[in-house]
């Protein structure tokens, strides 16, 4: 698919079609019949997570679908996509100390897929497995990042040694039945590179330190701002984690010898992260983009920075959708 040269990268929306629609909307996206085109020929990238704790996964699938099949749009896997093939996925070997699924079917896991599965089985009188299976099979077709000479996207993390290992495999989605099962399994070779671009890289909290996050689990390990300098940041400025800080205590050497995404590098679009307030960059070339916009807790928005190749990025150019403001 030829790219436009104007490019609109979306953050998560995890179910909210109406949002979705508004800012496509606010963006000068036009409706048809095929979803959403721009009268000006720009493309969506949406960053992924389209599924779970909103109200209406499905039509949100058939949204992002249907501007992709029209190539008005890009779609890349986010980590509640994998996680969702990881719940429906039978391992291949079955282990004692294993779930039947690479997913396992805890209270927790099941809460949060919930939604999604009542959006389906609600749709065409109760009927919607089939549509439900067919979004699973879309699901492996997305690709894993997008790469180009003026930027770079992922769900989660440019992390450049993951991504080179991914080229030199060729893969670049989970379509083929072999590379997802070593995507998904623990041992497999390729679990690492895609289980760091579309999760993020985490490091283990000194003892004594936790926190709960948004869903209320004691957690033991904090996500990691891998764009920042490991040798001169604290154990607070390294946390990735809205709303939490960390006491003064020190950081573990392995994370004080991480590669960091420089300032010098292409400009990086990825969501995830579940920031608070009015969207923002993290820095010239690096740009996050999921506000929250699913979060019961938090006055979320669904974001989206309009990029036209430039390799220093402004925060003028994010547009955001607030569902409190504009409703």
């Amino acid at each position: 698919m030829q790219l436009s040269s104007g490019l609109d990268f979306i953050g998560d929306i995890h179910g909210h079609v109406e949002c979705l629609s508004r800012l496509l909307l606010k963006m000068g996206y036009k409706e048809s019949k095929t979803g959403f085109f721009h009268p000006e020929g720009r493309q969506v990238i949406f960053l992924g997570d389209y599924i779970d704790r909103g109200p209406d996964s499905k039509a949100v699938y058939r949204l992002v679908r249907s501007m992709v099949e029209a190539e008005n749009a890009i779609a890349l896997l986010g980590n509640h996509e994998l996680n969702a093939l990881a719940f429906w996925t039978k391992r291949r070997e079955l282990k004692p100390e294993k779930d039947f699924y690479y997913r396992e079917h805890s209270f927790n896991k099941v809460m949060i897929h919930a939604e999604t599965i009542t959006s389906f089985h609600t749709a065409n009188g109760g009927k919607g497995k089939a549509e439900f299976e067919e979004m699973l099979e879309f699901f492996k077709t997305l690709p894993l990042y997008l790469e180009t000479e003026k930027f770079r996207a992922m769900h989660a993390c440019a992390d450049l040694e993951c991504l080179e290992m991914l080229k030199k495999a060729g893969v670049h989605n989970l379509s083929d039945e072999n590379i997802l099962h070593r995507a998904l399994d623990e041992a497999g070779d390729l679990f690492l590179p895609v289980d760091m671009l579309l999760k993020g890289p985490e490091m283990e909290l000194p003892e004594g330190i936790t926190f709960r996050d948004s869903e209320n689990v004691l957690r033991y390990k904090t996500r990691i701002t891998w764009w920042k300098n490991p040798l001169l940041a604290s154990l607070d400025e390294l946390s990735l984690q809205p709303g939490i800080k960390l006491p003064e205590a020190p950081v573990p050497e392995s994370v004080r010898q991480r590669k960091f995404y420089g300032e010098n590098e292409r400009p990086v679009f990825f969501g995830h992260y579940w920031l608070e307030g009015s969207p923002y960059l993290f820095r010239e070339n690096v740009c996050c983009l999921d506000f929250s916009v699913a979060s019961r807790y938090r006055r979320g928005k669904l974001a989206a920075y309009r990029f036209d190749g430039e390799q220093k990025l402004s925060a003028a150019k994010i547009v955001y959708f607030d569902p409190l403001e504009e409703y």
